[in-house]
């Protein structure tokens, strides 16, 4: 069954069904839960131009951003189930199908920006990671590998400058146990909230602290109830475009052609692309919302966490993954 004879399932909204029986043949539809200032817009962007220059004008890719068909996991569970073409989904998020992508999670796998870029560019380190996502039999491929930037911590209360101003405090963090795990053994109480409700979460005192990238924290306004903003630095998010394996096989052998190369270049145009927005978004920031940023001594919080690496990487059954990743620092 090809991409564009299909109708939409029941498990996206009518608007979105109002979207696709309007679409072109060639068009392909995207899911991400960011708003349109963020990295993953950009994805869309870029993919849409890049399959009209190898393809031509008639090609298309429609994006719903800001959980417009829900968080990533439902919309991952949507691309799997053949009701949604692509969806972006964070490691820790595509964890609760591929519980093996829960060794990213951990904080500090990646020393720095290059040597994640070294590790996503690396056909080993992806071959690994394909192989692993196709053991589970999802009926999904893994067309690129990119970043929403790095995370830090922010929180309503004060600045974050060491371990113990960490103690105690009520973390949100992403539905994956790695993630629970990681920030109690930073001396914080995990809650798994979805991402939508930070914000009110915050408001209402359900949580305390959450942290993730500059643009993420200041594109969703969470500045205005959590106005402390530490450079932690932990984690080097890494998140996957994907699609639907039935859709991709049916559609012609140059459009597979087209999403494989651009898929490919998707790493590096998008750790470009945010890196820069990160450090826009921390300069504006400072500069118009009053945000205090505050710089953070990694190390105890990188010791803390060194016997966690291997304790993850065994139990989830990837010491070749977390080995491959350490042998390209």
């Amino acid at each position: 069954m090809s991409f564009h004879t299909r109708i939409m399932g029941a498990a996206l909204a009518g608007a979105t069904l109002a979207f696709a029986t309007a679409a072109s043949a060639e068009t392909l539809r995207l899911g991400h839960d960011q708003p349109e200032a963020h990295g993953y817009q950009e994805v869309g962007v870029y993919l849409d131009k890049r399959l009209k220059e190898e393809l031509g004008d008639d090609w298309a890719v429609t994006i719903f951003p800001g959980a417009q068909l829900g968080n990533e996991m439902a919309m991952l569970d949507s691309v799997i189930a053949g009701n949604l073409d692509m969806s972006i989904a964070a490691s820790a998020n595509a964890s609760t199908f591929i519980p093996e992508l829960g060794l990213f999670s951990v904080s500090y796998v990646f020393d720095d920006v290059d040597h994640f870029r070294r590790v996503l560019n690396d056909a080993e380190f992806n071959a690994m990671i394909d192989e692993i996502i196709a053991s589970k039999e999802l009926g999904i491929k893994r067309l690129g590998t990119f970043t929403a930037g790095v995370r830090n911590v922010y929180n309503r209360e004060k600045p974050i400058t060491s371990l113990d101003d960490l103690a105690s405090m009520k973390m949100r963090v992403m539905a994956s146990p790695v993630e629970s795990k990681v920030w109690g053994e930073l001396g914080t109480l995990p809650v798994a909230i979805p991402f939508g409700d930070v914000y009110t979460g915050m408001q209402t005192g359900l949580v305390q602290a959450a942290e993730n990238a500059a643009a993420v924290y200041a594109s969703n306004k969470h500045y205005e109830v959590a106005p402390y903003y530490s450079l932690t630095g932990h984690q080097w998010l890494m998140a996957n475009l994907y699609i639907n394996q039935e859709i991709f096989d049916g559609l012609p052998p140059e459009a597979q052609a087209a999403l494989v190369e651009v898929g490919a270049e998707l790493t590096d145009h998008i750790i470009d692309y945010v890196v820069a927005s990160d450090a826009a978004f921390v300069e504006k920031m400072q500069a118009e919302y009053g945000v205090q940023v505050n710089e953070v001594d990694t190390t105890p919080f990188v010791e803390r966490l060194a016997a966690t690496q291997d304790a993850v990487a065994a139990e989830l059954g990837v010491e070749n993954v977390l080995d491959r990743i350490r042998a390209l620092k």
